[in-house]
């Protein structure tokens, strides 16, 4: 039988041989104590290993997968104000909750796992190799639950964490409104206290509720969920405009949350994509009024773009293997395609390429997961350090690996051919799926223009500078290591270039320097990967040849950008 983590010999030995657990759970757990189900790191990594084999790989690979084709032909349909799932679709989320895989993230006393999430980023990728669109219930799952244990009160999370991780609750985000995508700061969608006043503050009650919203929101994912968080402006405009009037609300669906319509689109069709409209519903504040914007949506969106970074991962692993499975069995001229010399390089560029992403994503949720535990052990410190490390690669990997994913569909279905463009083949949905990850939860664009400013103050040089100065016995290595520092010096002379710059030139110019970064940042963890495993060394040195005449394209692309547009 296929599994979907046993079966993907890069993703195994990222999370069996690279990821630090000793580093990560010595912050995360209390080893000893009645709370810690483990006695050391080395049982709980074990327990992390065969959840992902089995059950998450072996349900992704031998029941959700085979479904994925009738979920998209079916989809999700509307009917006078409910959204439908196609049986497929009701079957999954069944097979996911019987497996108690729905509260991952989720504090144990409240019946989750409380998994670290570098062990989520995993199985939302092996997920999504399956059904792209089932991660949207899967991944959303653990942002919306891990926003409501971080920031919520005691009431809200005893009322709502249980039922999330049995999964008889699903969860939504409603941020974006149809004049209000991106620009979050021009949300419109109003929050008023119970009594008719806005920004009155009282006693949470969850079951009465607090406050109440109004407005409409747009392209809400799973906006049919039982739990909405709702961003929602508190604040009289006219003292507090813009993103100080914004707080944050959680909505359990109730007749007064309307689904007006749901989108059809490109791809993912399992997953709906509903406009909703809030008619003077109950709400309950979540964390302090006013922050809405600047501290919950900005915390909940870094667990989502890992989340989406995993997504496009997952298919960008259905399409390869997609890919390499057509060109063995596909003949022409008298011999298998994966034997011509430009199907052979397109293959190897895509497995290479989806590696480097991999590297890039997991080191990211490494991070991520360091500081997680560092906030809540109170080392200011390190919470510090590591939240900064955090918010500058999470839309780099986000942008990175999302990107990827797209180039290694195109290719996949450029080694299909003809066949590729029709629906008899898999890979004509993943390529519809992919589309959307370098869009939703924040476009490309956005990502770097998030990540810029944080490259330019220099956040991520004492992480780059350990990486440069780390020594390799390895003769080849060590070549192969030089070769990448002198492209790191090219980086630090375009950075320094930069900071003379205005931030609309930086803007012109983020998508040139966010690669020049990363695949740098790639190169270095290859390298490390390659002390590992021999395959690696394949990997890293075919990365590295590529490395300085990229980043020395991208450097001149730089140099010679012109704030212009040639208009009609």
């Amino acid at each position: 039988m296929a599994n979907y983590y046993t079966d993907n010999k890069d993703l195994a030995f990222i999370v069996e041989r690279v990821v630090d657990w000793p580093a990560i759970l010595a912050l995360k757990e209390d080893f000893g104590s009645p709370d810690c189900p483990w006695s050391g790191p080395d049982e709980a990594k074990a327990t992390f290993v065969e959840m992902l084999r089995d059950p998450v790989g072996e349900i992704a690979a031998n029941r959700i997968a085979p479904r994925a084709e009738e979920v998209d032909d079916i989809g999700c349909r509307f009917d006078a104000g409910r959204v439908i799932f196609p049986d497929a679709l009701e079957r999954n989320l069944k097979d996911l909750r019987d497996a108690q895989l729905m509260g991952m993230t989720i504090p144990r006393r409240y019946g989750g796992l409380q998994f670290p999430e570098t062990v989520y980023t995993a199985a939302i990728e092996i997920i999504s190799q399956a059904d792209a669109s089932l991660m949207n219930f899967f991944g959303l799952q653990g942002g919306i639950a891990e926003t409501i244990a971080q920031f919520a009160s005691e009431e809200l999370k005893e009322r709502y964490l249980p039922r999330m991780s049995t999964g008889e609750f699903t969860g939504a985000m409603a941020l974006t409104e149809p004049d209000a995508g991106s620009d979050l700061a021009a949300v419109q969608t109003r929050a008023k206290d119970a009594s008719g006043g806005e920004g009155i503050a009282a006693r949470q009650d969850p079951t009465t509720g607090q406050w109440t919203i109004s407005g409409t929101k747009r392209f809400i994912t799973n906006g049919c969920g039982d739990v909405i968080l709702v961003l929602a402006r508190s604040e009289d405009p006219e003292k507090k405009g813009g993103g100080r009037g914004l707080s944050f609300f959680l909505v359990e669906k109730n007749p007064r949350v309307r689904v007006r319509r749901i989108e059809h689109k490109l791809g993912i069709h399992g997953s709906p994509t509903c406009e909703l409209y809030f008619d003077e519903c109950p709400a309950w504040l979540i964390g302090a009024r006013g922050m809405g914007l600047a501290r919950y949506t900005a915390w909940l969106m870094l667990a989502a773009r890992l989340a989406i970074g995993a997504q496009a991962l997952g298919i960008a692993q259905a399409a390869l293997a997609e890919a390499e499975a057509y060109a063995r069995q596909r003949e022409q001229f008298g011999r298998p395609i994966r034997e011509m010399p430009q199907v052979a390089a397109m293959l190897a560029d895509m497995r290479m390429l989806a590696e480097a992403a991999r590297a890039v994503l997991y080191a990211t949720s490494e991070i991520v997961d360091l500081h997680q535990g560092a906030e809540v052990r109170g080392l200011k410190e390190e919470t510090r350090r590591y939240g900064r490390l955090a918010e500058a690669l999470t839309p780099i990997a986000k942008y990175y690996t999302t990107e990827a994913a797209n180039r290694i569909c195109y290719d996949s279905l450029q080694v299909h051919g003809g066949n590729g463009f029709m629906q008899e083949y898999p890979i004509e949905r993943l390529y519809r799926d992919v589309r959307i990850t370098n869009i939703y939860e924040g476009t490309s664009q956005i990502q770097i223009n998030w990540a810029i400013p944080r490259l330019v103050r220099g956040d991520l040089d004492d992480l780059m500078g350990a990486l440069a100065a780390r020594e390799y016995a390895d003769a080849d290595l060590a070549r192969l290591h030089q070769e990448v520092l002198r492209s790191y010096e090219v980086y630090k002379s375009v950075i320094a270039w930069l900071r003379e710059k205005d931030n609309s030139f930086r803007e012109m110019t983020g998508p040139q320097v966010i690669d020049i970064f990363v695949e740098i940042y790639a190169a270095f963890l290859l390298l490390r990967h390659a002390e590992l495993w021999d395959h690696k060394r394949a990997v890293a040195a075919r990365f590295i040849r590529r490395l300085g005449p990229r980043v020395a394209m991208n450097r001149d692309l730089v140099l010679n950008a012109r704030l212009e547009t040639l208009e009609a």
